[in-house]
Order: structure tokens, then C-alpha cells, then sequence
């Protein structure tokens, strides 16, 4: 009897710690969401239900929780410049096709060869301080709020480490959406299946995919199998630079018929799941669910539902991430030249607000002092 209690309680704190752990990325979701929604007029139905079953879909190959995040460099261009969600689909499509030939043709493994671990661990770092600096203008939002989830949140994780640290947030975060939450239509908002016309295809893949895709290797290929394999270790097994294109390619294709956002994994997500508690796929599982049911039950008013998310806790909840995602350059701190690469890659990436820049400048600087130390080698030979 009590070996059953025993274990009952056992499963019930570790379905706590799953919990948490599904919710970790919605500092980046939610905010993203919210944006395409209201400013680019995306069907909130379509939207959240492709990125619900990406997760599931993904947990289940993967067998860990994958993050699904909108593409955030093609989010920023179409909400700073209010381009229509027809021309985000079209670009979602054109970027699926690309990562799925990537993937079919081993092109994605080659590549894979251009990113040296200082380069990685930079693209990790400008990522963090990214996150960092993005989440300020959401604590400053709601200052009290902020103050009271991240003392919260340091007690969790610090100090009283039995408790999941999202779990008292989400609480709290529940509690005072409660008055910001509208009666509204129940029901899903209907969706509307199609193909982009080549004039979209076009515009979408010269404003979009362009700008998009040396960031979608470098963090949501690259960096992802590198941060999965650092946190899970064996677990991690079918995080490959072949599979990960592959399950990023299928869901965009399927999102832009269906009308959703353009998403992909990322290595700053990974990293968020993990850390507030997502040790298996089951915390993918949840967040899936969660979101199909947002999108069919409450379609109709799903932009007045995650809106009333206090903006506090999820500046909060991005600042945890920035700096945990900051702190994986630890590694490489002994060697001189990876970590000046790497802090090149950050810092102009950081300062440019474009990762594709530090990327570049940190793989010239690699290959650079490769040939110059391989032909000062040769001339001493």
C-alpha cells in the first residue's frame, strides 16, 4: 500500500515537472503570436493548431520536447512591414520545400561541416542576449508583475528546488489574466485550404526566405542538434542534422496550406523546455494539446485569451532563457581563439539584431586563421 502511494506521488510530481516544462517557450510563442494575429491578420485557429500538432509530432519522432516557434526573422519583416498572411504562407511553403531538398540530398549534414563549435557557441550566446534584451521591454510593461514572477522564479529554482518553477507562475499567470479575459464566441475559426499564387511565392521568398535562411540553419538546424545533445545527452539520439530539416520542411508545407504560420525548432526553445522541467516528450504532448484546444474550442477568441497573459511573467520567463541559453559558451572559455570567435559572432549579431552577420564574421575569422596557420605551417615544412 504504501509502495502504490508511494508511486502515485512519484508520478504526480513528475506530471508537475512536465507540466512546467511544457510551457517553457511561450515567452517567444505567445508575444510572436499575438503580433501575426492582431497586425498581420492570421487565422488564430489555423495558427495554433499546426503549431499544437507540430509538437506532438515532433515530441513523438524525436522523443523529446522540440520548441515550435514562428520563424522570427520572417516574423519581424512581415509585422514591422504589415505584409498579409497570404505572402507569409507562401514564403512558409517556399522555405519547407528548401529544407526538405536539404535534408533528402544529405546537403543539410555537409553544411553542417561550416559551423565549428565557436561559431555554435557564439549563435548560442547572441541568441541569449537577444532574448535578454527583447524581454526587457516586456518586464517594463508590468514592472510589479515582473518583480513578484521573478522572485518566484528564483525561489523555485534556487531554493525551494522541489517545485517546478513554472508551476507557481503559471498560477499566477491564470490569475491575473482572469479580469483581462473578454466572453467571447466559442467555437474554432474556419479554415481555408490553398495554394499560393507565384506572384506570393515570389515576394515571399525575396522579403522573407532570403533574409531566413542562414538563421534557420545556424540556430534551428545547427545549433539545435548541438544544444539537444549538450542537455539530453543519448536521449537525443534522432536529433540529426538530416531529421531536423526534414520535420521543419513537412510541418511548413502542411502550415502554409492549412494557413499557418511558418515555424521551425530552435536551439533558445530547446533550452526552455528543458530547463523548467521537460526531461521527455511528454511536456511536447502537452503543450500540443493545449494549443489544439485553444485553437478548435476557442478559436474565436483565442487573441483575447493569450493577450490577457500578463506581459510581466513573460519578459520574466525570456530572461531566464536568455541567460541559461548565454551560459552554454562556458565550454569553450579555456581556449582563446574559440572564445574571441565566439564572442564576435554574439556581440554583432547582438548589436546588428541579425545572427546571419556574426555568423558570417565568425566563419571567416575560423577558416581565416585555419590558412593562415596551415600555410605558416607549410612554409616552416
Amino acid at each position: 500500500m504504501k509502495n502504490s502511494r508511494r508511486s502515485f506521488i512519484d508520478r504526480t510530481k513528475q506530471f508537475m515537472w512536465d507540466i512546467s516544462g511544457a510551457f517553457g517557450d511561450i515567452g517567444v510563442l505567445f508575444p510572436i503570436a499575438i503580433a501575426l494575429i492582431a497586425k498581420n491578420g492570421f487565422n488564430p485557429t489555423a495558427l495554433f493548431l499546426m503549431a499544437g500538432l507540430f509538437y506532438i509530432t515532433s515530441a513523438y519522432y524525436f522523443k523529446i520536447t522540440m520548441p515550435v516557434q514562428p520563424l522570427k526573422a520572417m516574423a519581424a519583416i512581415a509585422i514591422a512591414s504589415g505584409l498579409g498572411y497570404e505572402v507569409i504562407n507562401a514564403a512558409g511553403i517556399t522555405m519547407g520545400v528548401i529544407l526538405l531538398l536539404i535534408s533528402i540530398t544529405g546537403l543539410s549534414v555537409k553544411l553542417g561541416w561550416f559551423f565549428p563549435v565557436s561559431v555554435i557557441r557564439g549563435i548560442q550566446l547572441g541568441l541569449g542576449m537577444m532574448l535578454i534584451k527583447a524581454s526587457a521591454s516586456l518586464m517594463n510593461d508590468e514592472a510589479l508583475v515582473s518583480l513578484a514572477s521573478g522572485a518566484i522564479l528564483i525561489t523555485s529554482v534556487f531554493i525551494i528546488k522541489r517545485i517546478p518553477p513554472l508551476i507557481p507562475i503559471i498560477i499566477l499567470g491564470i490569475i491575473l489574466s482572469l479580469k483581462g479575459i473578454q466572453p467571447a464566441a466559442i467555437g474554432p475559426v474556419a479554415l481555408t485550404l490553398g495554394l499560393p499564387s507565384l506572384n506570393n511565392l515570389w515576394t515571399g521568398f525575396i522579403i522573407l526566405v532570403l533574409p531566413q535562411i542562414a538563421l534557420t540553419f545556424g540556430n534551428a538546424i545547427v545549433a539545435t542538434e548541438a544544444t539537444g545533445k549538450m542537455l539530453y545527452g543519448d536521449r537525443a539520439g534522432r536529433l540529426t542534422l538530416k531529421a531536423i530539416p526534414m520535420s521543419m520542411g513537412l510541418a511548413n508545407i502542411a502550415s502554409g496550406i492549412i494557413g499557418g504560420t511558418p515555424m521551425c525548432h530552435g536551439c533558445g526553445g530547446l533550452t526552455a523546455h528543458y530547463k523548467f522541467g521537460a526531461a521527455s516528450e511528454k511536456s511536447g504532448y502537452i503543450i500540443g494539446i493545449t494549443l489544439i484546444v485553444l485553437a478548435v474550442l476557442f478559436g474565436s477568441s483565442a487573441l483575447y485569451i493569450i493577450s490577457a497573459f500578463p506581459k510581466g511573467i513573460l519578459g520574466v520567463l525570456l530572461c531566464y532563457v536568455g541567460v541559461q541559453h548565454s551560459l552554454f559558451i562556458k565550454d569553450i572559455l579555456y581556449e582563446k581563439q574559440a572564445t574571441f570567435i565566439a564572442l564576435t559572432v554574439a556581440v554583432l549579431g547582438f548589436l546588428t539584431n541579425n545572427l546571419t552577420i556574426g555568423f558570417l564574421a565568425g566563419i571567416g575569422i575560423h577558416f581565416g586563421l585555419k590558412t593562415f596557420t596551415w600555410t605558416m605551417n607549410l612554409l616552416k615544412g
